[in-house]
């Protein structure tokens, strides 16, 4: 024990050079001892060389080098812990129903238990009392103009009853000179020509003996020759006025009958044609009164309409408890939202919650739940929560409502964060507590039954395949798993590993891995099409008048590298790729590989961690894997 007191090595030396100087220093005692008992020297080089294997691929150094953890088989609870706000179930949201924006002149004091009825918001009547007025005129003008149109369509109907009538009796007028004509004047028109012909007729028969009686006397001069003149004239002239009888019904006949038949009818057309124009018009400007009134009755309601609602804003200035509670003021969950704080003096906009009545008999815990386990949720799971005003009291609680899409207002500080707005209904009856109070709430998903579990931490993935890193001769392998459940700090191997097995807490982080979630392999092998166009600066497009373009068109043969088909540009661009290649590989082959870990070899191709990377990358996994 001396001797090897003396010759323990020294921090800083390695595990193998350890091994060799407890060899040599041995190694004369033990050839001197196995002289003198070779049965028992014979066990104790057993034990040395046992040991000595054990020094150099399993000693104890090694535990002070890597944490360990046993696997373990038992039962594993699956459940989601996550932080919210106590809330009521049954909670009435008292809103601005007040047009545009008002102010707050009077408002509850918060943490208040009103009565129903008690006055709770006081906006300012200004606006409001301006708009009712305005709309009061303008409902007394839309009265006026509907009785002045209501006046104006009876006047309307009586001028068009007098005009239709005097038409219609136009009509008649014409209809009966037409009928008299033909039935009575036409006949009498021709029956007095023929009266004027035979009086002409006869009376010149007359003229004529009388001229004859008066030649006769004449010449046997008991006549004179101024007589016989006179008789002469007479003769002609009834000789004339028979000519005029008979022309004159001939006129009549031929002409004068059949003008005064065309005009008689015509006049009747047009009495008819009249009658049918002041029944169209009269009709028109009736309907055009009508229609003029219903307008003004139209407006009449909308303006009954608009007075009802600038009252009901008006009386919507004073707002009232809808039931007894507890009054607590309204504020937005958005945290960019532009909304003034509620308080007296505020602007606030209609419809903006005022202050919140809730009923606190029924009370809820709103939670986020991550998108990683939103699907494992459901709604009547089992449910516990804690408050953090009594943080030694648990309620039981159930799942009641998941949302169906993420939360939006939730991704204004990281916009790739999704998460699930969460109910849970208290069971339990609480103790005297106001809402808004936080919480803690954690959802039970299953139990599960003897199962293997281990810190989520340990498992990894190496090349697509999850895997932890178990203690076995030498360094810790990895080994392939299969996963299960998990939960914020354990997770469920289906396979892989056994009871008692000694996985790795912090495994080695996989150089080959792409953190950046590359969708291929590096060497996985892909088909391209025979289009693919070849990387190179021929394929980059050059902004004129930019300092690249300027650079650039300084040098030779950039113009056939851009869009053009030159070999030697393309061979030069592919060479000078290759270079860079090759000096970046000679880079890392010089780089150092590590230190070794104390107490033994950090396996090929990892690398030193330091911080929390070991328990980072296995969360990691442990996520990637559920």
């Amino acid at each position: 024990m001396d001797t090897s007191e003396e010759t323990q090595p020294a921090p800083s030396t390695s595990l193998k050079d350890t091994a060799v100087r407890y060899f040599h220093a041995g190694r004369i005692t033990v050839v001197h001892f196995a002289k003198r008992r070779p049965k028992l020297a014979a066990v104790i080089g057993v034990v040395l060389v046992v040991a000595i294997l054990t020094g150099l691929f399993g000693g104890g150094d090694d535990e002070t080098a890597y944490d360990y953890f046993k696997v373990q088989k038992g039962d594993f609870l699956v459940s989601i812990v996550e932080g919210g706000t106590l809330q009521a179930v049954n909670e009435i949201t008292v809103r601005n129903e007040v047009p545009g924006n008002s102010r707050i002149v009077y408002i509850i004091p918060e943490g208040t238990y009103v009565k129903k009825g008690d006055l709770v918001v006081q906006l300012d009547t200004e606006q409001a009392e301006k708009n009712l007025n305005e709309v009061m005129i303008r409902f007394e003008d839309d009265k006026a103009d509907v009785i002045q149109s209501e006046t104006n369509v009876l006047i309307q109907k009586s001028t068009a009853e007098s005009q239709v009538r005097k038409a219609e009796l136009a009509v008649q007028f014409a209809q009966m000179d037409l009928q008299k004509f033909e039935e009575i004047e036409k006949e009498q028109d021709i029956r007095n020509a023929e009266i004027s012909i035979i009086t002409a007729q006869e009376s010149l028969k007359l003229a004529e003996e009388r001229l004859e009686w008066s030649e006769k006397l004449t010449e046997e001069g008991f006549e004179t020759k101024g007589n016989l003149d006179r008789d002469k004239l007479s003769v002609t002239n009834q000789t004339l006025g028979l000519e005029k009888a008979e022309s004159t019904k001939k006129m009549l006949n031929e002409y004068d009958l059949a003008k005064q038949e065309a005009r008689l009818r015509s006049n009747l057309k047009e009495a008819q044609e009249e009658l049918l124009r002041v029944k169209q018009q009269t009709d028109s400007k009736v309907r055009q009164a009508k229609t003029q009134f219903d307008i003004e009755k139209r407006k009449l309601e909308m303006s009954t309409t608009k007075l009802a609602q600038m009252q009901a804003y008006m009386e919507a200035t004073k707002i009232y408890a809808p039931q007894d509670g507890l009054i607590v003021w309204a504020g937005s969950n958005n945290r960019y939202s532009q909304e003034s704080m509620i308080e007296e003096g505020a602007m606030v906009r209609m419809r903006q919650a005022l202050v919140k009545i809730p009923d606190t008999s029924s009370m809820k815990v709103a939670i986020k739940v991550h998108e990683s386990h939103v699907n494992q949720v459901q709604v009547g799971q089992q449910a516990y929560v804690v408050l953090d005003a009594y943080p030694d009291n648990r309620y039981s609680g159930t799942v009641s409502k998941i949302g169906l899409l993420p939360d939006p207002q939730s991704r204004y500080g990281n916009s790739n964060l999704k998460v699930y707005s969460t109910e849970i209904l208290i069971n339990d009856k609480l103790p005297n507590i106001k809402p808004g109070a936080s919480a803690r709430a954690e959802i039970v998903i299953t139990k599960l039954k003897d199962v293997l579990t281990v810190p989520i931490q340990c498992v990894t993935t190496i090349q697509g395949k999850q895997v932890c890193f178990v203690k076995g001769l030498g360094d810790p392998k990895p080994r392939e798993v299969e996963i299960g459940l998990f939960n914020n700090k354990f997770i469920e191997i289906v396979s892989g590993v056994s009871p008692g097995d000694r996985v790795l807490l912090a495994p080695p982080i996989d150089t080959s891995a792409d953190l950046a979630g590359a969708l291929l392999q590096q060497d996985e092998d892909i088909e391209l099409p025979d289009t693919q166009p070849e990387p190179g600066i021929k394929n980059q497009k050059v902004i004129p008048g930019s300092k690249a373009g300027a650079a650039d068109q300084n040098q030779p043969g950039v113009e056939q590298m851009i869009g053009g088909e030159d070999d030697a540009a393309r061979e030069a661009a592919r060479a000078e790729r290759m270079r860079l290649k090759q000096e970046q590989m000679q880079k890392s082959k010089q780089r150092p590989q590590g230190e070794a870990r104390e107490g033994g070899e950090r396996p090929q191709g990892t690398e030193r961690r330091t911080g929390g990377g070991g328990g980072g990358g296995g969360r990691g996994s442990g996520g990637g894997g559920g």
